[in-house]
């Protein structure tokens, strides 16, 4: 049932689920819902979408229906419900339906795509970088080549190659010609269609780093490359990646000379996010509040987007909201509270796994050399929550992870509303 067309889709499952109360519902009627439900959440449809995402989980789990079709109802019902619900909460149901399709021996584009989903949660949830990252994201590489879905390789390796630039010294840290992923070679040997897709996810993982690092070309750069690529995607996790860092970074460029256009771009981007917060969504009030401090810098923006991230537990926002907001500061002149938020972001950045980046702060500023990580939690805290309750004897305890769900037998359960 599933097209570009969202309006087409919707008419089709809904004649589908029309037929299946007249004449009787078979195995595959969870995913007939499910479509309408993607179809309306693509259409803006929010609250209705939610509703008949639910539905279906609680049918596939009512219906007797096997494990592949519980799977894939589940992978597209998560698409759904994380427009208003925490990233991080909707990761290990993905984890789970990737380990029920490979078990059962599903279609490789699902098994596949369940990791996709993933990993791009992963990175808007702000989850900490580090090598067993790398490692199940070379697993998953590998699996690509055994299921016979060479096209996917792409994908997983500038994931790969975006948390290497992250966490490890690189000389340019927002060019992609490193271990997992070259840029230009690879692009070379696609055809027409993979090399647009490719160049988008590409691009935008790119624009992430430029921001992060503050590089102002590549960010200009990164932003004409991006910029006719519609405000869409099948993937709202892979969308809300893109748009967040397109918006940031068109507002913090709109004022160079010749770069004036971006601003209307900056616009387009915080009117989206701006929607979803006004469903009610926990993702999007962070990066919305955050863009408009990028598009009028002041005190008061910046505390409630900082305050905002804190709150989300999305670490590595707030770690660039209050490395903005010390640039800020320190044009103010008020160097004594711009060096606390540094000391913050440093130790931020360091908790998310950035190490590149907080490296990167240490041989800028030198006091941050004689920083104590208990001074910063305590000068700097955000109002609304300390990011550092996730934490246990200095470490994060991770919300979801590979082993949890690849060694255990049992179902996650569904919550719902």
């Amino acid at each position: 049932l599933n097209t570009s067309n969202a309006n087409l889709t919707k008419l089709l499952a809904w004649k589908a689920i029309r037929h299946a109360i007249k004449n009787g519902a078979g195995r595959h009627f969870p995913i007939v819902v499910t479509s309408l439900a993607s179809s309306l959440a693509k259409i803006g449809k929010l609250k209705a979408a939610q509703e008949l995402a639910h539905v279906s989980i609680a049918l596939s789990d009512k219906f007797p229906v096997d494990l592949e079709i519980r799977a894939m109802t589940c992978l597209e019902c998560y698409n759904v419900l994380l427009l208003l619900q925490a990233f991080r909460d909707c990761g290990e149901p993905y984890l789970q339906c990737h380990k029920d399709l490979k078990l059962v021996g599903g279609p490789p584009d699902y098994v596949l795509g369940c990791m996709i989903y993933y990993f791009e949660l992963f990175y808007a949830a702000g989850l900490e970088l580090c090598p067993l990252l790398e490692s199940k994201l070379l697993l998953i590489e590998e699996l690509c080549h055994t299921l016979g879905r060479p096209g996917f390789i792409v994908s997983f390796q500038i994931q790969r190659q975006f948390a290497l630039n992250m966490r490890t010294r690189t000389e340019d840290p927002t060019e992609f010609e490193g271990a997992a992923f070259k840029e230009a070679e690879s692009l070379n040997t696609m055809n027409s269609n993979s090399r647009k897709m490719a160049l988008r996810d590409s691009s935008s993982l790119r624009l992430q780093l430029a921001f992060v690092f503050w590089n102002e070309d590549v960010m200009c750069q990164m932003l004409e490359r991006l910029r006719d690529y519609p405000r869409s995607d099948v993937l709202f996790s892979r969308l809300h990646n893109r748009l967040c860092f397109f918006g940031l970074s068109a507002f913090a460029m709109c004022h160079k000379k010749g770069y004036e256009s971006f601003f209307k771009l900056g616009q387009n981007c915080l009117g989206y996010f701006e929607n979803l917060k006004k469903h009610g969504s926990v993702n999007a009030k962070p990066v919305y509040l955050l863009m408009l401090a990028m598009k009028a810098p002041k005190r008061k923006t910046f505390t409630k987007a900082i305050n905002a991230c804190a709150e989300a537990r999305m670490i590595n926002l707030e770690a660039i909201a209050k490395e903005r907001f010390a640039v800020l500061l320190m044009k103010e002149n008020d160097v004594a509270l711009a060096n606390d938020y540094l000391t913050s972001s440093y130790w931020l950045y360091r908790d998310w796994g950035a190490h590149a980046k907080a490296l990167q702060l240490l041989q800028t500023y030198d006091f941050l050399k004689r920083a104590k990580k208990k001074n910063a939690q305590s000068s700097t805290l955000s109002s609304n929550m300390d990011t550092t309750e996730t934490r246990k004897n200095g470490h994060f305890i991770p919300v979801f992870s590979f082993n949890t769900t690849f060694q255990s037998r049992e179902k996650i359960s569904v919550r719902r509303v």
